[in-house]
């Protein structure tokens, strides 16, 4: 017999359970008991597993291990990750809107959390006796202003810009720069207009120009805060812009020690960023 008292599991099914990955092979197996159990049976076919499996795959999404143990409940105990970071893999694919190398900064981050135990310190504050997806602290980082790691809906965010520069003399006016932006950004007059307030900081402008009248600076890092989904869903608000990574880590440190020090239990980053941004962080 496996799992509780009143539900066993043929041997079919129990050779099969095999096959399930360790890391959520209990889970699995507590979930399809309770299914069988509430159909009033009090064993477990290998149809039960089946379709449970089934389900699983359509869970799992393609995640690996590591990535599927994020998104899965855990026992609230010490040692339990309390952060996610997703960064785009623009370097892997070839991206050709990738603006930075996100490895640096991803490194930058990691050693900050590892260095001052930020995992452990937000497991504290979790209340009850499990971890769940939304108790975790997302950090998201993006190479450009896609944004394909949701920089948006992320605690903690960083995404590439850069920022053109217009040559009046050689700029003739076509007007291709403007109709190209995705942003809408770019007005024509005698010259071509840029709105710095409307700019994400892409390279079409620049890539269009038949004059090349558009020069673009190096690039720099947007820093986002306070982004979540959920009941209440909001975007994350930018914060500043930097051009390290460990400038990037001063602000998400500061941040970060003041929710620590200051933030109800169980109460979320996101949540308490948008109460208290405005006047005591960054």
């Amino acid at each position: 017999m496996i799992g509780s008292q009143s539900i066993a599991w043929d041997p079919e099914a129990s050779q099969a359970l095999k096959r399930v990955p360790r890391l959520v092979r209990g889970l699995a197996r507590r979930k399809i008991e309770q299914r069988v159990q509430a159909s009033g049976r009090n064993q477990v076919n290998l149809a039960d597993f089946e379709q449970a499996e089934a389900r699983f795959r359509a869970v799992r999404g393609g995640r690996n291990d590591e990535e599927l143990a994020a998104v899965l409940p855990a026992e609230n105990r010490p040692g339990v990750p309390l952060v996610v970071v997703e960064a785009c893999r623009a370097q892997l694919a070839g991206c050709p809107n990738a603006l930075l190398d996100t490895e640096p900064w991803q490194k930058a981050i990691e050693k900050w959390l590892q260095r001052d135990d930020i995992s452990e310190r937000l497991r504290q504050k979790v209340g009850g006796d499990q971890v769940l997806f939304h108790h975790k602290l997302k950090i998201a980082i993006a190479g450009c202003a896609n944004g394909c790691s949701r920089p948006q809906i992320a605690d903690l965010a960083l995404v590439g810009i850069v920022r053109p520069s217009f040559d009046a003399e050689l700029c003739t006016a076509c007007g291709q720069c403007a109709e190209v932006c995705p942003d809408k950004a770019i007005e024509i007059a005698d010259t071509a207009l840029w709105d710095p307030e409307l700019c994400l900081g892409c390279l079409k402008c620049a890539e269009i120009c038949p004059e090349e009248a558009v020069s673009l600076s190096e690039p720099r890092v947007r820093v986002l805060m306070g982004g979540k989904l959920g009941r209440h869903p909001h975007l994350a608000r930018e914060v500043g812009a930097v051009k390290s990574p460990q400038k990037a880590v001063d602000l998400f440190s500061q941040a970060i020690e003041q929710y620590l020090n200051h933030g109800a239990p169980g109460q979320r980053f996101a949540d308490w960023w948008r109460l208290h941004s405005e006047t005591e962080v960054v």
